[in-house]
């Protein structure tokens, strides 16, 4: 795994940064041809990743960025205009920077004709009589830039013996060699004879060397020019093979030991066969190498590992640095208090030890103590817990932006006009939940764009502006977010959902439904009302991906629409998805949590309140009916039946719905851990929880129960 502190993986986090401003200030730029401070931003934005990328090794990024960057650096001179064309072809790069930064780990591979035929066309934006001049000039440039980035060099040093007594000093060459970058020497001394043989003006040392630094072979050589016609010198570079072949493999150290000369392959094969152990010290064991050699062949291998370990891009997010200050100094305040702790514990220890007359005095201190600290604890606790959450909280508006490229893409295939109007993008999400959000954004906006709004004329007919809009919208809503995605287009067709649904049998010749029931059809698998399926979407062909996923997230989505006026999608969403506040209960001698946030009240069941109506269960509460189910019912538990039953009432949307328990046991704090894969389709289950004690709960899914006693009732009534 990648160290996500890494330079490498620094620079893959700044580069996707960069390449997101580059599209919004694209986007910007087409808007406004003449706004100077975003044709400078986008020029500094260009230049960052090419300078960034020359200086860590990615140079086929480098190198194109550079040919970017000259045609920038024409717009801001005035040679160029921003056009159309322009504005499509930058953004085109910018895809293909993102390309090549996701090649960079491996994941998947690049076409080098691509980045030409790019700078091609790039290049075609100059006035004629530039184009020639500056694209040869300009590949030179590129090619420099490549040169600069620094390579690893391995080296062996072998002087001869009488080199100290030519006046040179093998440590000076050393010395040198470290002042041009980041060097590792390691001296090999198995040549060393007994003390008896050895000659004190002899060298018998020979060193490898590994040498990190932006200098070309032949430099490097010239330290070695007074002393190279009697040593043994090899120098290559070994950084060039793994530059060019993608991800950085890491050598087997037998391999590295044969392409040094160390070791033949029949000796590597020989030594392994009867053994389990270590390479090394296995070839150290049978005489075949020396230690020092070894370690030589293993420091090389780290430092393929080293490059290795920026490959594999991590997860990060950026931190304000006031919610950091907070958390240390909430951390600060735990030390304190654990020492409170220790300290009533040293108490109780001496008590323990003592014959104090004054025993009750002293319990009772012990115990005023303890629960000080106790409730400061829990306050720590609380707080640590909403500040670790605060720090994975992202404005909405970080995907927002991404949006504003959808739909102008679209636009242009579609041949449609469409503005993208956003709001509340400062309102704040979990990071996972936003991640997890933006695909089914993207199909809900892509619906709308091809279902909902008509091309220009088409709108004109029917008295609409030749524009459509689009607006998203995102509000705070107690414990939820609120996302809506309303179109101003033809809306949908209840009776022609409804007259489709009748032909797919997915609804009855006589079943009554609410216009909302019509429209929430559309989300069953494979329902479309459209005549034919276009490349961009199609109701009801992906949209029950989005309902799944969205529920999955513990959300709910809502359709509502008018014919001929608008289509509104409002998905509601939980802030966070790692810790919740749950009213724990019981049913069946079991454990399971509600979700405090759409528990309305809890009271005593009793059996007055309890009445029936078409074959339903219901209560009467403050002149309401509503409809209750029991949780072991839902769940198949065997119930217990108690003296008394407890009544929760949830809602989730406009549905209200009573769940039955044995007994109600109170709040808890809920640390929400998934399901194996196995449970993880099980119906009206959202999750689980470790308690306090070790035993396990089960996260009760609100909507899910509601469904499951919605269809349960619909069966009822059926039968009746």
């Amino acid at each position: 795994m990648s160290e996500s502190g890494s330079p490498i993986e620094i620079y893959r986090q700044e580069a996707e940064e960069l390449l997101g401003d580059i599209e919004t200030t694209v986007l910007d730029l087409e808007q406004n041809p003449q706004d100077r401070e975003s044709i400078d931003r986008l020029f500094r934005s260009v230049h960052t990743i090419k300078g960034s990328g020359a200086m860590f090794g990615f140079d086929e990024i480098s190198a194109f960025t550079h040919h970017v960057e000259t045609i920038l650096d024409h717009i801001r001179s005035g040679d160029i205009a921003v056009s159309n064309r322009f504005i499509n072809l930058i953004l085109v790069s910018r895809d293909h920077i993102k390309a090549l930064l996701d090649a960079s780990d491996g994941d998947c591979e690049t076409d080098s004709t691509v980045s030409n035929r790019l700078i091609q066309e790039l290049y075609q934006l100059l006035p004629e009589k530039m184009r020639e001049d500056f694209t040869d000039r300009d590949d030179e440039e590129a090619k420099e830039e490549i040169r600069k980035t620094d390579r690893i060099w391995r080296i062996r040093f072998q002087p001869h013996a009488g080199i100290i007594q030519t006046g040179n000093e093998p440590a000076i060459l050393l010395d040198e060699l470290r002042e041009m970058g980041e060097c590792r020497v390691i001296a090999h001394s198995d040549a060393v004879p007994p003390l008896d043989d050895l000659h004190p003006e002899h060298c018998y040392f020979c060193w490898d060397i590994l040498l990190t630094c932006e200098e070309k072979p032949d430099i490097i050589r010239d330290i070695f020019v007074f002393v190279e016609e009697e040593s043994r010198i090899s120098i290559k570079e070994i950084s060039k093979e793994s530059a060019e072949s993608g991800p950085v493999l890491v050598p087997r150290l037998g391999d590295i030991l044969v392409e040094r000369g160390d070791a033949r392959p029949e000796d590597i094969n020989r030594v392994l066969k009867p053994h389990q152990r270590q390479i090394g010290e296995l070839l150290v064991e049978a005489g075949i190498v020396s230690q020092d050699k070894v370690y030589a062949a293993l420091t090389e291998q780290q430092i393929y590992e080293k490059r290795k370990s920026g490959t594999a891009p991590e997860s990060s997010i950026r931190v304000r640095s006031s919610r950091l200050d907070h958390l240390i100094n909430l951390v600060g305040e735990l030390v304190i208090t654990e020492a409170g702790l220790a300290r009533i514990s040293s108490i109780a220890e001496d008590y323990e030890e003592s014959e104090n007359d004054n025993a009750a005095e002293m319990l009772e201190q012990i115990r005023g103590q303890l629960q000080n600290v106790t409730e400061n604890l829990e306050r720590l606790t609380r707080d640590l817990r909403d500040c670790a959450l605060d720090m994975r909280m992202l404005p909405i508006g970080t995907i927002f932006g991404r949006f504003r490229r959808l739909v102008r893409d679209l636009c242009l295939e579609l041949e449609k006009e469409i503005e993208l109007v956003t709001e509340g993008g400062d309102t704040e999400l979990d990071k996972t939940v936003i991640e997890r959000m933006s695909d089914p954004l993207v199909h809900l906006i892509r619906n709308s764009i091809d279902h909902g709004i008509r091309k220009p004329e088409i709108r004109e007919k029917y008295g609409k502006n030749r524009s459509g809009t689009i607006r998203i919208s995102a509000a705070h809503r107690g414990p939820n977010v609120l996302i809506t995605i309303e179109d101003d287009g033809m809306g949908m067709d209840a009776d022609k959902i409804r007259h489709k649904a009748l032909e797919k049998g997915l609804i009855g010749e006589n079943e009554s439904l609410s216009q909302e029931e019509i429209f929430s059809l559309v989300f069953t698998p494979g329902f479309s009302t459209a005549k034919s399926v276009t490349s961009v979407s199609g109701r009801g062909v992906g949209l029950d991906v989005v309902k799944r996923e969205i529920e999955s997230l513990g959300g709910t989505v809502r359709i509502s629409s008018k014919k001929g006026s608008y289509t509104r999608f409002s998905l509601t969403l939980p802030l966070t998805l790692a810790i919740i506040d749950g009213l724990l209960v019981d049913a069946g001698g079991s454990f399971f949590v509600l979700p405090l946030a759409q528990v309305l009240e809890c009271l005593e069941l009793s059996e007055d309140m309890i009445t029936t109506g078409r074959g339903r269960d219901l209560i009467r509460l403050r002149e309401e009916i509503i409809p209750f189910v029991r949780l072991c019912d839902i769940y198949g538990i065997p119930g217990r039946k108690t003296e008394s039953e407890h009544i929760a009432v949830v809602q989730s949307d406009e549905y209200r719905i009573g769940i039955v328990v044995d007994e109600i046991i109170g709040n808890i704090q809920t640390v929400i851990k998934s399901l194996d894969r196995n449970y993880r389709n099980a119906e009206g289950i959202s999750g689980a929880t470790i308690m306090g004690d070790g035993a396990v709960a089960l996260i009760s899914d609100i909507p899910d129960i509601i469904r499951l006693a919605r269809k349960d009732e619909k069966r009822k009534l059926e039968t009746n």
